[in-house]
């Protein structure tokens, strides 16, 4: 009986210990996801289109081109205008999801950064 209380014991200090070890990695993350989306919030506002393309992973810059990042933004801009406030939702499959306000409409905006805080997924879609 004493081994087995011993052995939770000691799953739940390992438990434990993994939860402690995995809170900075998390609380960085949220920090980088928090920057960016912060800057893209400004610079889709201000209609920066250089500015927004520099959030875009390498790959991303590729698939989109600068072209293809202005004709999303300008198209979203005159849609829905300004993005008055991003309000976190979840993390999902390394997804993060935020209420995107606008001044017309309020969406869905799904996000997904590299490892250097770069763009390599996003999309607005109805709630």
């Amino acid at each position: 009986m004493q081994t087995l209380n011993l052995m939770n014991t000691m799953k739940y200090i390992l438990l434990l210990l993994v939860c402690i070890a995995t809170q900075p990695l998390l609380a960085q993350d949220a920090v980088i996801y928090e920057k960016t989306t912060k800057a893209f919030q400004e610079n889709f506002n201000a209609q920066n289109i250089d500015a927004v393309f520099e959030l875009y992973s390498a790959e991303m810059q590729e698939e989109m081109t600068k072209e293809g990042v202005a004709r999303f933004i300008k198209g979203c801009h005159s849609q829905f205008g300004n993005l008055k406030n991003l309000t976190f939702i979840e993390s999902a499959e390394g997804i993060n999801s935020y209420t995107a306000t606008f001044e017309k409409i309020s969406l869905v905006m799904e996000l997904k950064l590299n490892t250097d805080g770069k763009i390599t997924t996003i999309q607005f879609q109805e709630p």
